[in-house]
């Protein structure tokens, strides 16, 4: 049985996580966050090789909701939020700008998730491998044996990850629910990091949108201020280009890549990273913030599957989270 001191858990700090935690932790609510990378952030990651960075999952983020506009606010408020522009090249033509401002994080994407990270009790390294009900409250088990018990479990990992820890300790949602989930599937994305002996070729402020394939978007970390003491880029491939060379040799997916990027990036000189977005963007989306399992003990589904695949809509699923949580009170 949960005591009024047993925290509530969060399985996952990407933003939606993260957002939810800082929420309940600033109502004075007890917070675990367990993330099984070693890092904070999920997809708004900047990765560091030397002296070269790169934003390489997501690259800017726009503001619709007035609810995260506040949210916004607060971050450029502390530093760690601004607009990068208003605009971007479409192809090899024209920049448009359409006065709709895109923010970038700062330094790098990851400045934000590492923001509302600061003085939650976040456990890095913590890979989850179930979640059961144990006496009205949740005991979750991780790979090194450990066992951490809260009062309410939210889980915001790609689906495939949250209904496999649920499985692998017993708990079944309700039917219609696990067939709705259970449906939806993820675009992976193919990320090439490129460290240029020059500066590229990407147009001020730094971005070239495709919306096409096999490469969707461009950015210039240098000209974004995210890599100031070198030249680098960040590729994002098609998630039709991604889906087709998954399982193609890293030596490939560059070659192709920098192919098709040439008329921005000169062929000379280049050294390069990849990374594989697994879950990059969900093909579909569930219309409500979030799943709430009243229990006892709570769960609650969240992340940007549920209201929309954007930045926005994680933080907007994590605010919904917290404050779902907070009214079911463990």
């Amino acid at each position: 049985m949960y005591a009024s001191t047993d925290p509530f858990l969060i399985v996952g700090a990407g933003l939606a996580g993260l957002v939810a935690a800082s929420k309940l932790n600033a109502l004075g609510y007890r917070v675990i966050v367990l993330e099984q990378s070693a890092g904070v952030g999920g997809r708004m990651a900047t990765r560091t090789f030397g002296d070269s960075h790169f934003d390489s999952g997501a690259q800017f983020f726009t503001v619709r909701d007035p609810q995260f506009r506040r949210l916004v606010e607060q971050w450029t408020a502390a530093g760690v939020a601004e607009v990068w522009s208003r605009g971007f090249t479409r192809g090899t033509g024209y920049t448009r700008q359409d006065g709709h401002p895109r923010y970038r994080g700062l330094p790098g994407m990851d400045g934000i998730p590492r923001y509302l990270a600061d003085g939650l009790d976040v456990r890095l390294n913590q890979v989850v491998e179930s979640a059961a009900v144990d006496d009205r409250c949740w005991r979750v088990m991780l790979e090194n044996g450990d066992t951490v018990n809260g009062r309410a479990l939210l889980l915001t990992p790609p689906l495939p990850q949250s209904l496999n820890i649920l499985a692998a300790g017993g708990c079944e949602l309700p039917e219609a629910q696990l067939n709705q989930l259970s449906a939806i599937d993820y675009a992976p994305c193919l990320a090439l990091l490129v460290e240029l002996e020059e500066k590229s070729g990407v147009p001020p402020p730094g971005g070239v949108q495709l919306h096409g394939e096999p490469i969707t978007f461009i950015g210039d970390n240098t000209q974004k201020g995210v890599s100031p003491g070198s030249f680098t880029v960040t590729i994002h491939a098609g998630p039709q280009f991604s889906e087709e060379h998954w399982e193609s040799s890293d030596e490939l997916v560059a070659e192709l890549l920098l192919d098709e990027a040439g008329y921005w990036i000169e062929a000379a000189g280049k050294r390069w990273h990849l990374e594989r977005w697994r879950y990059s963007v969900p093909k579909d989306v569930v219309p409500q913030r979030l799943l709430h399992i009243p229990g006892p003990p709570q769960l609650v589904l969240a992340g940007d599957v549920f209201g929309g695949p954007r930045i926005e809509g994680a933080a907007l699923s994590g605010l919904a989270a917290a404050e779902q949580l907070v009214i079911g009170k463990g």
